[in-house]
């Protein structure tokens, strides 16, 4: 027998509507009792950054192999130190992990920076990257300015200013300024605004042996990138590159100079990915050498191998952040062995 609407009860029911009251007061409290633990869990906001009609398009994540590290991650670097290396990096990796846990960011990204150039086991090398990549999620990737940065700081926006001529004075571009201060649009900047500006440039290494490569700014490590390398006879040339002026493109037309097929940007078998950013030759091996880019890649397998012809394969979404963090005409290359 349904329950009658308020105001509207049926004479003689007394019994039976107390009884549903009552019914309906148990599987209320039964609801509450069932879901409270559920209450106060919030959903993680699925952030994107920013994209424009001068950047890539955003592809599926990767896999971030450079999570930041706990504390207790640091203090087992610390104590496999005392093993592998001498004890002025083992005070140095000490005096970081207190740093750390005080909350002393950038003194703690200059110290590990500092003793990366030092003698050590690999292995070691390596873990102490991996704390700096995460202790950038802190001092870079964001929009606070750390106490004590020498490379990052505010910017007042002042009448007239265009977010790319901004950029271009830190030598950055601007799409890595829109990202970090979560700006929708170049033109949406209001005077007296105050924006993170970063001071660059961005500078890479690639390493032939290992197909990897380490990204900078300036001389500070940030993080590391598995890459994809020239085949036999076309070999990634050593040397010293620069980005091109001019040379950052979205999915450009491109020829196979072996084969002569031209590919365009809608093609299923574009073979360049989510971007091209030319490199041009500034030092003795690499001057007048023609035709090596980063770009992306249409297959993923081909990364950590020798398939290119010269060029640097890195993953669409990897390919996507470095695009909008290399500046044309100061972002320097260096291939090494």
């Amino acid at each position: 027998m349904a329950i009658s609407s308020y105001g509207n009860h049926r004479p003689g029911r007394k019994n039976t509507i107390i009884y549903y009251v009552i019914a309906a007061a148990i599987v209320a409290a039964t609801a509450i009792v069932f879901f409270y633990p559920f209450a106060g869990t919030k959903k993680t906001q699925n952030t994107q950054p920013v994209q424009t009609s001068q950047t890539p398009a955003q592809m599926p994540p990767q896999k971030d192999q450079n999570e930041p590290h706990t504390k207790s991650d640091f203090s087992s670097i610390v104590a496999e130190a005392n093993g592998l290396t001498s004890p002025r990096v083992a005070a140095i990796l000490k005096t970081a992990q207190k740093d750390i846990a005080e909350g002393r960011v950038v003194a703690a990204r200059d110290s590990l920076n500092d003793i990366l150039n030092m003698a050590m086991e690999e292995s070691l090398r390596e873990q102490i990257k991996k704390q700096m990549s995460g202790l950038a999620n802190n001092w870079l990737f964001g929009r606070t300015v750390q106490l004590g940065d020498s490379l990052c700081s505010t910017y007042k926006v002042q009448p007239g200013d265009i977010l790319s001529q901004v950029a271009a004075g830190f030598k950055v571009p601007y799409q890595f300024l829109m990202r970090i201060n979560n700006i929708p649009s170049e033109k949406s900047l209001q005077a007296g605004q105050v924006i993170k500006v970063v001071h660059g440039p961005f500078h890479a290494v690639v390493y032939r042996s290992s197909y990897t490569m380490d990204l900078y700014l300036q001389n500070v490590y940030l993080k590391s990138y598995r890459i994809g390398l020239g085949k036999e006879g076309h070999e990634t040339p050593l040397g010293l590159w620069r980005a091109k002026i001019g040379g950052k493109l979205i999915k450009p037309t491109w020829t196979d100079p072996e084969t002569g097929k031209t590919y365009h940007a809608d093609d299923p078998d574009y073979p360049l990915g989510s971007g091209w950013i030319a490199l041009e030759g500034i030092d003795s091996r690499t001057r007048g050498i023609e035709g090596i880019a980063f770009h992306g890649t249409n297959d993923e397998k081909t990364i950590g191998t020798k398939s290119s012809r010269g060029c640097i394969r890195l993953y669409n979404g990897e390919l996507v952040e470095l695009y909008d963090m290399l500046a044309e005409g100061y972002s320097e290359l260096r291939v090494a062995d």
